[in-house]
């Protein structure tokens, strides 16, 4: 379970957010460039920090202002993949999967079996030894999701995980994350602006406007003025 209620000061406008996803539940957060999507995964993964709130994860706070609060990034044991992937060009696809899972000292045999296992179910285990600055915008979000699934986290958020795949693949990639979030009883945040990935895989959507909660329910109950308005 996931508990989220945060307060920042940004430029434009004041992120102003409280909402929760519970295990083995997919929230999408929709909104327009610029609307605080990005910035609110990045303030619960620890990359930036609150003005004021709390964020709990299955019942330990990551971070409260108030108290002092903040765990490390790398102890939040979140897997995130950002918009822009953020594969390590230099390393194998293979190396990039099991890159947390080196950094965690989990035995050799166990990244092995987990690495192979999600090469098989991403559709790339023939792109294993292909350094990843050498792979297509899609083979790098493939490569990005299997990365972030290989540790186990407790929870998983996507940026745009679908924009650099082909109608096939995201068919198959929404179909895999499904699988594990329910597998794995994680909560799941995916950031998109596509209202067919929100009906897809959603089982709650986030709708934001300028830092604020426009509208928040079971996706293909959202209201028509939310789809044609300036906040999507």
């Amino acid at each position: 379970m996931l508990d989220v209620v945060i307060t920042r000061t940004l430029r434009d406008f004041t992120l102003d957010l409280e909402f929760a996803v519970r295990a083995g539940e997919i929230l999408v957060l929709m909104g327009s460039n610029g609307s605080g999507k990005s910035t609110t995964l990045n303030i619960i993964a620890g990359l930036l920090s609150p003005d004021a709130g709390c964020i709990r994860l299955n019942g330990s706070t990551l971070c409260e202002p108030a108290r002092g609060a903040d765990t490390p990034v790398e102890d939040r044991k979140i897997g995130y993949v950002f918009q822009n992937t953020a594969v390590f060009p230099h390393l194998t696809a293979r190396d990039n999967i099991a890159f947390g899972l080196r950094a965690r000292r989990i035995p050799p045999l166990e990244i092995r079996k987990r690495v192979d296992a999600l090469l098989g179910a991403t559709h790339i285990s023939d792109l294993s030894l292909v350094n990843a600055g050498n792979l297509s915008g899609g083979q790098k979000q493939r490569v990005a999701l299997a990365r972030a699934m290989a540790i186990q986290p407790a929870l998983l958020m996507l940026d745009e995980p679908f924009t650099a795949l082909d109608t096939e693949s995201t068919r198959d990639i929404k179909g895999l994350i499904r699988k594990f979030v329910t597998e794995m009883q994680i909560p799941c945040i995916i950031v998109t602006h596509r209202q067919t990935d929100s009906t897809d895989i959603g089982d709650r959507a986030l709708v934001l406007c300028a830092g604020k909660k426009e509208w928040e329910g079971v996706p293909r109950e959202m209201p028509e003025e939310c789809l044609v308005c300036q906040c999507l």
